[in-house]
């Protein structure tokens, strides 16, 4: 029997991946994140709808507390607040060499690398996943997966062949930080702005005053970049937020509607820490993060 690929993280990601790595020959185990709780039926089974296809299949994943066996490879989708807890869960014997695939959105993995012996490579899923119920849903018309090198620059075949098992496209970029902040911009500028106005992203891009503004934003993001070296064009920024299917809640905007505050610390540390770096008055930022704190602060009194 062929070792296991562990999942590590309670969400949609999560069971999208393991979903599509059961079904591309590869035995999975989802490891359950001490301190999160679910609703959704992991192991009793769910169906994967995607927009580019019209079936749907219906998976079950077998959990687990620790690491049992022998890993084959570790995924990581864990939101970056429950990042240290996710990592409790896990056996650095067991990993041996395998590779660990971290899709938690970390401009620096460098303090993983310990525990992982080195083999950690940083990855980008762009695209949109839900769970409802018993169905994950895919939606989104340019999803992709961008796969970084470890920390010895390379990329580790397994890792990507057991990427290609998804069936997702797979693309891979030598900059670790170029590839974060393509991934972290757009997602990021909407997380922030639909979260603070309490507004999907779709219904901000219905509205003129608010695209122009979302333009603006755009373009103190690429400032933000440009500021750690990395430069792309505001239009590379909209145009993956034009790209939000219209029902989609980003996941700090759903969580914090419903009393948490997951990505909260990961986005809003990133983007001030840019912020600084760029010594430049960037407004629109400033008033939304002000905005994103006073709603925190009014929930936890």
């Amino acid at each position: 029997m062929d070792n296991p690929v562990y999942i590590i993280g309670n969400n949609a990601l999560a069971y999208y991946l393991g979903a599509q790595m059961q079904s591309g020959g590869n035995r999975v185990i989802v490891i359950r994140e001490r301190g999160t709780e679910s609703d959704f039926p992991v192991s009793e089974g769910f169906s994967v709808k995607e927009d580019r296809s019209l079936g749907q299949k219906k998976h079950k994943l077998n959990l687990c507390d620790f690491m049992l066996e022998p890993a084959k490879a570790v995924i990581i989708t864990s939101f970056a607040n429950n990042l240290n807890t996710a990592l409790s869960c896990i056996s650095s014997a067991k990993i041996g060499n395998a590779p660990v695939i971290c899709f938690t959105p970390l401009k620096d993995t460098d303090y993983l690398a310990p525990l992982m012996k080195g083999n950690v490579h940083p990855a980008f899923f762009h695209g949109y996943v839900t769970a409802h119920k018993n169905i994950i849903s895919l939606s989104g018309r340019n999803t992709d997966i961008v796969l970084c090198p470890s920390e010895e620059k390379i990329i580790d075949q397994s890792a990507a062949d057991i990427l290609a098992s998804t069936k997702v496209q797979i693309r891979t970029d030598d900059n670790h930080l170029y590839a974060f902040w393509e991934y972290f911009a757009p997602y990021a500028l909407c997380s922030i702005l639909s979260a603070a106005e309490d507004c999907k992203i779709s219904d901000i891009l219905k509205d003129k005053s608010q695209r122009e503004m979302l333009q603006a934003l755009a373009d103190e993001f690429t400032i933000m970049a440009a500021a750690e070296g990395v430069d792309f064009e505001e239009k590379t920024v909209m145009l993956a937020v034009a790209d939000t299917p219209a029902n989609y809640v980003y996941p700090l905007h759903q969580s914090l509607s419903n009393g948490g505050r997951d990505e909260f610390d990961l986005i809003t540390s990133v983007v001030a820490d840019a912020m600084l770096k760029s010594n430049k008055n960037l407004p629109l930022t400033q008033a939304l993060l002000k905005k994103l704190y006073n709603s925190v602060l009014n929930k936890t009194l």
